[in-house]
C-alpha cells in the first residue's frame, strides 16, 4: 500500500485541531481539498479514523495507533531531509583541502590560514600538491575542497572556476648589480648568466614559450626547482633570474636583492579559484568560496 506523504500531514492536522476546516486552515489547502484527503486516507487504511463527537473529530484506535509514528516520521522528513542545509562557521570543526602550486601556498595561504581561523576557529586546513590529470577526479569525490592558482588544464565543463587577480613576472637582481636599472636592457639580458627555477608549473611553460616566439634565449648556468634558495644564490652573485613578482617582493626587505623590469612585457596570467559543479549549491562550499572571493578577488 502507497499513502501520499500529505495525506499524512492531513492526519496529523486534524488531529491535532479536532475538525477538518482548521486542519485545512493550518496546512494552507482548501477545505474539500482536505477532506478528499482525508476520504483518500480512509480508503487506504480501510478505518474511517475519526468519527465526530460534538463539536470536533474523535480518533478511533486505529489513528491513535499510528499517529505518534506519523508525527515522527514527518518531523524527521522535515528537518533531515527537506530542511535546507546550513553551515555555521563558528561552530564547524571541518577539515578543509585546498590543491596549491608552490607559489600558491607563498601567495594564498598566510592570509587565508588567518582569514579562515579567525571566522571559523575549530576548522583545520590542509593543502596537496597533485598532478593536473588528478585534480577534476579530486573535486569531484571531495577529496579537495578548492584549487587555488593558476591551473589553465582544469577546464572540463563541471568545473567550476573564478577569476581572483593577475600575476606578473620580473627580474631579480643583487643590490648594486652592474646592470640594475628600472628596465633591463634585451642584449644585457640575453648574454647574462641566468638562475632558472623550473618547477614544472604551466605558468613556466607560458613564458618559456613567450621567450620561444621571441627569439629570445638564455644563458642558464643553474636551476633548480624550488624558490627557497634563490634569494641568498642572487645576492651573492650577478646572476638574473625570472620569477613571479610576489616572490621577488617577498625578499626586499631581508634580503640584498632588487627588482628590475625584464626586456619584454611578459603576459600577465590569471590566478583563479576552481571547484566542482556538485558543490556549487552546498552551503559549505558556498560560504569558502564567498570568504576566498572577498579575501582575494
Amino acid at each position: 500500500m502507497r499513502t501520499d506523504l500529505n495525506l499524512l500531514r492531513v492526519l496529523l492536522a486534524v488531529y491535532e485541531t479536532g475538525n477538518v476546516t482548521a486542519a485545512a486552515k493550518q496546512l494552507g489547502i482548501s477545505q474539500p481539498a482536505a477532506s478528499a484527503a482525508l476520504a483518500r486516507l480512509r480508503h487506504s487504511l480501510q478505518d474511517p479514523l475519526f468519527i465526530r463527537s460534538g463539536a470536533g473529530m474523535e480518533a478511533t484506535p486505529r489513528a491513535q495507533g499510528i499517529i505518534e509514528r506519523t508525527r515522527e516520521v514527518i518531523e524527521i522528513i522535515d528537518r533531515d531531509i527537506l530542511s535546507s542545509p546550513t553551515f555555521d562557521p563558528a561552530t564547524a570543526e571541518d577539515e578543509f583541502v585546498f590543491c596549491l602550486s608552490e607559489i600558491g601556498e607563498v601567495v594564498f595561504l598566510p592570509p587565508l590560514f588567518q582569514k579562515l581561523r579567525q571566522l571559523a576557529p575549530r576548522i583545520r586546513l590542509r593543502t596537496l600538491s597533485l598532478a593536473p590529470d588528478a585534480l577534476t577526479d579530486s573535486l569531484h569525490d571531495g577529496k579537495v575542497d578548492a584549487v587555488l592558482g593558476y591551473f589553465p588544464d582544469l577546464t572540463a565543463p563541471n568545473i567550476y572556476q573564478q577569476r581572483l587577480f593577475s600575476h606578473d613576472l620580473t627580474c631579480m637582481l643583487r643590490r648594486g648589480h652592474p646592470l640594475a636599472r628600472e628596465r633591463l636592457a634585451l642584449e644585457d639580458f640575453a648574454r647574462m648568466e641566468h638562475l632558472q627555477v623550473r618547477d614544472g608549473s604551466r605558468r613556466q611553460e607560458m613564458f618559456e614559450a613567450h621567450l620561444n616566439e621571441a627569439g629570445i634565449k638564455r644563458n642558464i648556468v643553474l636551476e633548480t626547482s624550488h624558490y627557497m634558495s634563490v634569494p641568498s644564490i642572487i645576492e651573492q652573485s650577478d646572476l638574473v633570474v625570472v620569477l613571479p613578482r610576489t616572490v621577488a617582493n617577498l625578499y626586499l626587505d631581508t634580503v640584498n636583492v632588487q627588482i628590475v623590469e625584464p626586456p619584454v612585457e611578459i603576459p600577465c596570467y590569471d590566478l583563479k579559484q576552481f571547484w566542482h559543479a556538485r558543490f556549487q549549491q552546498a552551503p559549505r562550499s558556498v560560504w569558502l568560496r564567498r570568504v576566498i572571493s572577498e579575501l582575494f578577488a
